[in-house]
């Protein structure tokens, strides 16, 4: 059992169970995982808004289309409204009769469904603390975490999530978002509240169990505005609206100003940094170029994660970026003070945060185009300069927007 981040140790819901396969049985998995996959690809059994456990999909293609929409909200002058919800244990209470009746309905092989409902069935657990053992338990929900077939498993339970043409779906595996946008807040107040009912009684026919305490509403706007909004309910509680909301690891504030990714961005860049500190620090005994390793590996992505989206905020916030990536490099080369900034990139041969986000941009942009999920390919519509506001597709600091293929 592994300890939850950021949770009491004391409680026994802050453990996540992994389950100890046999190294014939990750073998048998992979080979249904196979199975499982070209059916589903055949039939068109996962959603294209599902992004998560996909090749070729990733957070920061879901995070581009929920910029995207809320960025051409800011510049037809129009709100968009999200609620993101948070799912309760999704693996860990998959109801097993219910995944079962849905490879019937998918019309799955035979064998395969016989195969699932196996391998889900008679599970046992036992727990040992010190000298200690429990009695065994009997496990009637949730598929097996560190399985190879449990991703594809809940995407499979989640198909058939609830839709609707007003409402903008964005799912990541059980990460899921519902936007919904208008020129007015009455009619996007509806529109997610109406979603909203359908998602409360798909939850209840299939057993998943929402998080209302951490499900959070929040709704884009420029500009102020004096009226108040009216409260969402779902599972007969009541959503207030949020200045900000996390999705993905990303900061999403209501005026899109990436304020506060920029702050946790710097806090968990430098609670990274006190862990290795010994390595990189400046009484290391690790070469320069080991050093530099550890910095692209480990240090930078925290800095440049989802860049591609959060690029588009004010230089300010770039500049902060820049400050602790400055520092850093000065701690791992123990430079003097007067050797200069741009003389430390030059010599470890490592691009500023500007150049490096634009790197990463360009090389993100260039597969939009030609990517098999029509969601993704669609977004080369948001690569226009037009409008007040900037899409995303900015960072990548091209004058043309790109073509279809």
């Amino acid at each position: 059992m592994f300890s939850k981040p950021n949770q009491n140790h004391k409680l026994p819901g802050s453990y996540r169970p992994v389950s100890l396969l046999s190294n014939i049985g990750k073998l048998f998995e992979k080979v249904l995982l196979k199975r499982l996959n070209d059916h589903c690809l055949k039939n068109s059994i996962i959603p294209a808004e599902q992004f998560g456990f996909r090749s070729g999909h990733s957070c920061t293609h879901q995070l581009l289309r929920v910029t995207n929409k809320i960025v051409d909200g800011f510049n037809a002058k129009m709100y968009t409204g999200g609620v993101f919800l948070d799912v309760r244990k999704a693996f860990d209470r998959m109801w097993h009769k219910g995944l079962i009746a849905k490879f019937i309905d998918f019309k799955f092989p035979d064998y395969l469904t016989i195969i699932i409902q196996k391998f889900l069935s008679n599970r046992k657990f036992q727990v040992r603390i010190n000298q200690a053992l429990s009695s065994v338990g009997n496990i009637h929900a949730g598929t097996p975490q560190g399985s190879a077939l449990s991703p594809t498993l809940y995407n499979i339970f989640t198909a058939d999530f609830p839709t609707n043409d007003k409402i903008l779906n964005c799912l990541f595996a059980d990460d899921s978002a519902i936007l919904s946008q208008g020129s007015n807040t009455k009619f996007v107040i509806h529109s997610l509240q109406l979603q909203l009912y359908e998602i409360e009684k798909w939850c209840t026919l299939w057993r998943v169990a929402i998080n209302t305490e951490k499900t959070k509403a929040i709704l884009f706007r420029k500009g102020h505005s004096k009226n108040t909004l009216k409260s969402l309910t779902f599972f007969d509680e009541t959503l207030e609206w949020n200045s900000q909301v996390k999705y993905l690891g990303l900061y999403l504030d209501s005026k899109l100003t990436f304020r506060q990714h920029a702050k946790y961005n710097s806090d968990k860049f430098w609670a990274k940094v006190h862990l290795i500190i010994p390595l990189i620090g400046r009484h290391s005994v690790l070469s320069l170029n080991n050093k530099v390793l550890l910095f692209k590996q480990i240090l930078r992505p925290i800095l440049s994660y989802s860049a591609q989206i959060w690029g588009i905020t004010a230089k300010c916030h770039h500049k902060k970026i820049q400050i602790l990536q400055n520092k850093i490099l000065r701690i791992m080369t123990n430079s003097p003070w007067f050797v200069r900034n741009e003389v430390i990139h030059k010599d470890l041969n490592i691009e500023s945060i500007e150049e490096f986000i634009k790197k990463l941009s360009r090389k993100f942009f260039l597969k939009i185009p030609n990517h098999s999920n029509y969601l993704i390919s669609s977004q080369i519509e948001f690569t226009h300069s037009n409008g007040k506001h900037k899409y995303p597709y900015a960072t990548a600091k091209w004058s043309l927007p790109l073509k279809p293929p």
